[in-house]
This record gives C-alpha cells, sequence and structure tokens, in this order.
C-alpha cells in the first residue's frame, strides 16, 4: 500500500511536469549529483554520543515556470548516522528514493545568472533494512519538508538544501531525519 502511495507521487510528477511543457517553454529538465550529511535528532535522553556522516545524492530535477517555478526532482540518497543505545554503537544507513516537490522564486532572474530559493514538501521511502537496536525497526516511508536556496550560472546549479523529517523514521526512538545537502546539476534542455 506505501509502495503504491510512492507510485503515485512519481506519477503525479511526471504528468504535472508534462502538463507545464504543454503551456510554457520555460521548463528545464537536469542531472544533479553531490554530497550530503545525515543525522537522526531525537529527543530521546537514552541515546548519546549522536554523530552525522557524509554521504551522496543523485538524480534529476524538472524546473517550471518564470520567476515563480515549480520544481520536482527524483533523488537515489546514501546517508547514514551513528548513535550509542543501551552501551551499544549503532550506525544504520539508508538508501533511499527522495522525491522533493518545491515550489521556488528566482530573486535575480538574467540569462546567464539566477539566484533562487524554494521550499515544499519530501517523500522518502528506504530502500535498505537499515540496522538498529533490536525490536526498534526504520519506517520505510517518511515525509518532511525541504529548503533550498541556489545559483544558476549558465548550464550550471548548485543548490544548498536542509530536509526535515516531519514524520519519526524510528517511533521506539523517538527519531527523525536531518539532511543537509550540496549538489552541483546541469541542465540537459
Amino acid at each position: 500500500m506505501k509502495m503504491n502511495k510512492f507510485y503515485l507521487l512519481v506519477a503525479v510528477m511526471v504528468i504535472t511536469a508534462g502538463a507545464a511543457k504543454a503551456q510554457d517553454s520555460d521548463l528545464v529538465f537536469g542531472v544533479k549529483a553531490g554530497v550530503n550529511y545525515g543525522t537522526l535528532p531525537t529527543s530521546l535522553k537514552a541515546i548519546t554520543d549522536k554523530k552525522g556522516k557524509v554521504g551522496y545524492n543523485f538524480g534529476v530535477f524538472a524546473r517550471v515556470g518564470k520567476s515563480l517555478y515549480f520544481q520536482p526532482e527524483l533523488n537515489y540518497v546514501s546517508f547514514k548516522s551513528s548513535y550509542v543505545y543501551a552501551a551499544n554503537t549503532y550506525t544504520p544507513k539508508f538508501n533511499q528514493l527522495n522525491l522533493p516537490l518545491m515550489v521556488g522564486y528566482k530573486l535575480i532572474d538574467t540569462e546567464a545568472l539566477n539566484f533562487r530559493i524554494s521550499a515544499g514538501p519530501d517523500v522518502n521511502y528506504t530502500l535498505n533494512e537499515a540496522k538498529g537496536p533490536v525490536g526498534f525497526d526504520y519506517k520505510k516511508l517518511n515525509f518532511g519538508g525541504v529548503i533550498n536556496a541556489g545559483v544558476d550560472i549558465g548550464n550550471i546549479s548548485i543548490d544548498a538544501r536542509y530536509s526535515r523529517g516531519l514524520t519519526k523514521i524510528n517511533k521506539g526512538l523517538n527519531e527523525k531525519t536531518g539532511l543537509f545537502n550540496l549538489s552541483v546539476g546541469f541542465k540537459l534542455f
């Protein structure tokens, strides 16, 4: 059932981009790759020595509109975190499909240079089994929000982003996700 919802969101993204292309000539498609720093913020006092780890991401994006735009993406994201719980160290690793659906505004909008800000919902589906304490399973489907700042120089896009989980990725450990991301993209057309 959860996987069906994910496929539905991907279909909405593709249909929206296709419909926008038919109505607007300002449609850009591109590819991107970058690094990220993942954390698992929690208020549970039994978790100590929390550390984020560096990971990577790559994906595709579309940008539809002029000064005000819609930017759906589909990304593969890999990150891990480390923490101590009940005198044991855990380092869960997450390989996720990530679907941010952002609305943005170009603060500076010229042919050669754009400065952009955007925000929107973020859907994550974990592809692997992240290892945690026995009895504390990590959820596959999670929802969050994302804020993004970017610059376009010609066909190159550079984005800095923070994604924050709004649902708990692990209810028992009271964990959500936090992900800082820096990526470079290339507009294909």
